[in-house]
């Protein structure tokens, strides 16, 4: 089998694994938990994946950037072994604040000190959880694409077996979580960083020319990564903002905050084909940046993205109704309602990394994170005047407009800088379609003879977009320049 292709194999595999499994694990949380308990799960994970973004300094998107300056074995066993020394220094000193300010955290995100305890599994689970996270980003810049698929579900499938065993003998709840998170991270981070030990002796670096630590190494990535923090945190709170101010300007409060939740994640199946594309296109979009083609490559996944991501978005909010209807518990049942937030705000967050792919590959961190800082500022300022009129539906209103925001922001930026060509009015077609199918489904009722409707529709568009595929050159061009991409050795 063609490299390229076994590779985009393996990281589809491994990435629609873990979507599956976040899709399991909400009717098993949604069965055990009410509204309220699944909020306090969800701001949880919102402080868990906010402190996350800091505990890696940057870094994980400098290594993209910093990887390949240059092409030698010494340079790269140093940038590694550099790297993971001063994130576990750093991650030690974090931790050991979470857990002192346990209180004082709890009361803050949670509006409550019931679930202060829960703040000594959150510090062990975000130490590991940064080993993991780098160890990741490193198995994808070196394109070791089978390993990564294996490291990336380990975590979720210890998760997920610990939760089955507890929910068979009906114990599961919030707590339970935590410490399982806790174990998880432990294990699947000790198995990333003993597959990135392991490439470095392959690297067979001799003992004389090796370096543990390169003081101008870490310099150079910090100057990129601490730069990327703001903006990297503006992108969390862009995604997550809505969530948490929920809590505090919803007349329903924490119970809003739990149905808003659940219809979101559903949404967010859409970041499947979005993260498939950073894991799979970005590593060789870098690679190719100074080559002549790249731009018309770039030009070209931006015009496909946008056309099959939205049929595939608008695919996931037509079936919302059945999804929820089967798997979801009867309490969470008008979570289906805000699906369209999820997708459509995923859907614009992928066009979002396909234009800042023109960023990356100038090492202009900056311009990103300027984008995305006023974006979450204008999210913020949406939910204020949105949520307390209109709920839910206003949460999810704003997170759209400020994902259109950034895109069109970056766009512009990137047209007057760099003379980018993309087909912007692609964007608007997109939004079409996934704002057509929120209309159908919102006044569509469930039942066999809609199904039967919206499969044979979808059937069809499918079959046309099959076709398509098969007559237009520019996709055969790009698959072919993609399958021709030199094995990594």
């Amino acid at each position: 089998m063609n490299n390229y292709l076994r590779k985009t194999i393996d990281y589809a595999a491994g990435n629609f694994f873990n979507k599956v499994l976040l899709i399991i694990l909400l009717p098993i949380f949604t069965h055990f938990l009410l509204p309220e308990e699944y909020a306090v799960y969800t701001n949880l994970m919102i402080f868990f994946s906010l402190t996350s973004l800091i505990y890696v300094l940057g870094i994980q998107q400098a290594i993209f950037s910093h990887f390949y300056d240059v092409e030698t074995k010494q340079y790269k066993f140093s940038l590694i072994s550099s790297i993971l020394i001063i994130l576990s220094i750093f991650g030690i000193v974090l931790s050991g604040l979470i857990i002192i300010f346990r209180l004082e955290l709890s009361l803050l995100v949670l509006r409550s000190a019931e679930y202060a305890n829960l703040f000594y599994y959150l510090a062990i689970a975000l130490f590991f959880n940064m080993l993991f996270t780098i160890s990741l980003s490193l198995l994808n810049i070196m394109e070791k694409s089978r390993q990564y698929a294996i490291v990336s579900a380990l975590q979720n499938v210890i998760v997920l077996l610990l939760i089955i065993l507890f929910s068979l003998n009906k114990k599961f709840s919030v707590d339970h979580y935590f410490i399982f998170l806790a174990v998880a991270t432990v294990i699947a981070s000790s198995a990333g960083i003993g597959q990135i030990i392991k490439l470095m002796k392959k690297m067979q670096v001799p003992t004389s020319e090796k370096k543990y630590f390169s003081a101008d190494i870490v310099s150079s990535i910090l100057k990129f990564g601490i730069v990327m923090i703001p903006g990297t945190i503006a992108m969390l709170v862009l995604q997550a903002s809505d969530r948490y101010m929920l809590t505090y300007l919803s007349a329903n409060t924490m119970y809003d905050v739990g149905i808003y939740s659940a219809g979101y994640r559903i949404g967010m199946i859409m970041h499947f084909m979005v993260t498939l594309i950073s894991l799979v296109y970005l590593p060789y979009a870098m690679k190719i940046a100074k080559e002549p083609q790249a731009q018309a490559i770039n030009r070209n996944m931006f015009k496909y993205y946008i056309i099959f991501g939205s049929l595939f978005g608008a695919f996931i909010i037509m079936y919302s109704q059945e999804i929820f209807r089967i798997i979801i518990n009867s309490n969470y049942l008008t979570s289906y309602k805000i699906v369209f937030a999820g997708v459509i705000s995923s859907f614009l967050y992928g066009i979002f990394n396909i234009i800042n792919i023109n960023y990356y590959a100038r090492k202009k961190a900056g311009n990103i994170t300027l984008a995305v800082f006023l974006g979450s500022i204008l999210n913020i300022i949406l939910n204020f005047i949105l949520i307390p009129k209109y709920g839910i539906f206003g949460a999810g209103i704003a997170s759209i407009i400020a994902y259109f925001f950034i895109v069109i922001f970056n766009y512009s930026v990137a047209v007057y800088l760099y003379k980018i060509k993309y087909p912007i009015y692609l964007i608007f077609f997109g939004l079409l379609i996934l704002s057509s199918a929120t209309l159908i489904n919102s006044y569509v009722l469930l039942s066999w003879k809609s199904f039967i409707i919206k499969t044979v529709i979808f059937a069809g568009i499918g079959g046309i977009g099959v076709f398509i595929m098969k007559k237009d050159k520019k996709i055969k061009n790009l698959i072919m320049v993609l399958k021709n991409q030199k094995q990594e050795k």
